[in-house]
Parts: structure tokens; C-alpha cells; sequence
């Protein structure tokens, strides 16, 4: 059975496309793909990493109910919070009556 209320943070899959400028330049605009909820979890560093004091980027794992319209893949950025990352790896999960990619994604 899907637990519906683990998905409450709304995400959104974004491409850049060049768009012409009117001036012989182009801009980079992007393109929403999809607005969906997620289940947005941040993961940990080791405490090796903790020790020395390394900033790292935001890492998270994000949940997404599957569905046949869309595929998420690394071409993609998320919009979640009003900042961009970088998907890292894509992961489909396939249980009993019940798909979910599994996304993970790190701060640009």
C-alpha cells in the first residue's frame, strides 16, 4: 500500500534551453518538465568528515512515486526550495504494487 503523507515536499524537474535573445545572443531559460511531491530526506556525512571541518554541498535523497509519463534522469536539475541541484544518481525501486525512484541529489 502507498503511504500518500511521506510525500510532502513539491519538487520540480527543470532543462536549460538556450533561448534566442532578440540580439544574436541566447539566454539560458529553464523548462519545467514536471512539479511533483517528494520525500526530501537530507543525508549524513561520515564523522571522518565531520572531524575535519570539509564544507560539502547539500546531499539529499528524494522519493518520487513512478509514473509511465516521466522518467527522471541526470540530464535534469531539481528546483527544490527556490535552489537548483544536481542530480546524481536515479534508482528505481520496484516493491510489491508499488513503484518509487529513488533520486539522489547534491546543492550546485
Amino acid at each position: 500500500m502507498i503511504n500518500f503523507g511521506k510525500y510532502d515536499q513539491k519538487v520540480a524537474f527543470v532543462s536549460f534551453q538556450n533561448v534566442s535573445d532578440g540580439a544574436g545572443g541566447t539566454t539560458p531559460t529553464a523548462t519545467t518538465a514536471l512539479t511533483t511531491f517528494a520525500s526530501v530526506t537530507q543525508t549524513r556525512g561520515t564523522s571522518a568528515i565531520e572531524s575535519n571541518d570539509m564544507v560539502l554541498p547539500n546531499t539529499y535523497r528524494v522519493g518520487i512515486q513512478y509514473r509511465t509519463s516521466f522518467t527522471p534522469t541526470e540530464a535534469y536539475q531539481i528546483l527544490y526550495r527556490s535552489r537548483y541541484y544536481k542530480i546524481t544518481g536515479v534508482q528505481l525501486l520496484d516493491e510489491r504494487q508499488h513503484k518509487e525512484y529513488i533520486i539522489t541529489m547534491v546543492g550546485i
